[in-house]
């Protein structure tokens, strides 16, 4: 597996707006545009880092796994993001070796991406995310051209899906 580097950190909070107005004041950090991912039961908000990205994502309503998270942890660091170069090479490469990874899905247009069980990274929530598109995140000038790879799901088809079911017992170190 060839990982690119990290793609962004993934803050749960319960208010997208008043996490997003903390960040500014105290770091200076600019926000992207709210973005609803609906295949996560979110709305997500890209903050500038430098170079990197900081996502806030807040839950869309009470049953989605980032508000059954708030409710267990509260607010707080969710999970770290991957960008790799070939995602299906590697959630192959991981199931190879035993771990479980969700099916990868293309939640926003643009990017794909997969979770891995949290009882193979040591309580680490880690999500593999692949671009397909011209989107990139904030001062990241590095995503791949407009061409989206062949055999994709449409980020259409993937809206109207129901959110991805990341229960405790399938994505988190509890087994």
């Amino acid at each position: 597996m060839k990982i690119i580097g990290v793609h962004h950190v993934t803050v749960a909070v319960r208010d997208l707006e008043g996490a997003r107005a903390d960040f500014a004041r105290l770091f200076g950090m600019e926000a992207g545009a709210v973005a609803a991912v609906p295949a996560f039961g979110v709305r997500v908000q890209d903050l500038a880092a430098g170079g990197d990205a900081l996502q806030l994502a807040a839950p869309d309503s009470a049953d989605t796994p980032v508000m059954r998270f708030i409710e267990r942890k509260g607010e707080g660091f969710y999970n770290l993001a991957l960008e790799v170069e070939d995602l299906d090479s590697a959630v192959d490469e991981l199931a190879r070796q035993g771990v479980r990874v969700s099916r990868p899905a293309e939640a926003t247009p643009g990017l794909r991406s997969a979770f891995v069980a949290m009882a193979a990274t040591h309580g680490l929530s880690i999500q593999l995310v692949e671009r397909i598109g011209a989107r990139a995140a904030p001062g990241r000038e590095d995503a791949r051209g407009p061409d989206e790879a062949p055999g994709r799901e449409p980020a259409a088809a993937a809206a109207e899906t129901p959110p991805l079911d990341l229960t405790p017992d399938e994505w988190s170190d509890v087994d």
